[in-house]
């Protein structure tokens, strides 16, 4: 079994060696230094508060396949949520566009898609009517079950998921503060 960095890196190397969708999330991955771990829940991956991507503990592990597409796909399908930002994000348009990625990840690795069910999602335009969205989320429903919260979404970013992005951002600019502040005093400490 790898390490945790050898495993990641061979992870971000087989997305850099696919194509455009896989290269894209591969290079977003590095520049934002976005850990990839491990956690028991009930979807196949997830993206977090604090900008990491944990894939399920009960499906991979260090032992998976670096090349295993459907792994690579759920990266690339949560890479494009963090991307996004959480406004995006947490929104039906923000899911469907993370949907469209994974699927384009898949076949760029060489794999159909996931579910021949999936079409009619994948297959919605780039920019969808809000009548098109609540289809959307419909059958994200039908296909994913009533434990994919997709339901409790609004259709595209609003008030609230604009507002819970800036919390993570302020969140995140206090934290780069407190960090920086430690180690000036480390830094202090060491010379005194």
């Amino acid at each position: 079994m790898m390490e945790p960095k050898e495993w990641r890196e061979a992870v971000l190397a087989r997305l850099e060696a696919a194509g455009p969708v896989c290269q894209h999330a591969a290079r977003y991955i590095r520049e934002h230094n976005v850990p990839i771990g491990f956690a028991r829940q009930s979807t196949g991956a997830r993206w977090t508060w604090k900008g990491a991507i944990e894939l399920s503990a009960d499906h991979y592990s260090l032992a998976t396949s670096p090349a295993n597409a459907l792994m690579l796909a759920a990266i690339v399908h949560e890479a494009t949520h963090l991307e996004q930002g959480v406004a995006l994000a947490l929104s039906v348009e923000g899911e469907l566009l993370g949907w469209k990625a994974e699927q384009e990840a898949l076949a760029e690795l060489g794999l159909r898609a996931k579910h021949a069910h999936w079409a009619p999602v994948t297959m919605m335009p780039a920019r969808p009517s809000d009548d098109e969205l609540r289809r959307t989320r419909a059958e994200m429903v039908r296909i994913a079950g009533w434990r994919y919260l997709i339901w409790l979404l609004p259709l595209r970013p609003n008030f609230w998921t604009r507002l819970v992005d800036r919390l993570q951002k302020f969140e995140r600019r206090l934290a780069a503060r407190s960090s920086a502040a430690a180690q000036k005093a480390e830094t202090d400490e060491s010379r005194g």
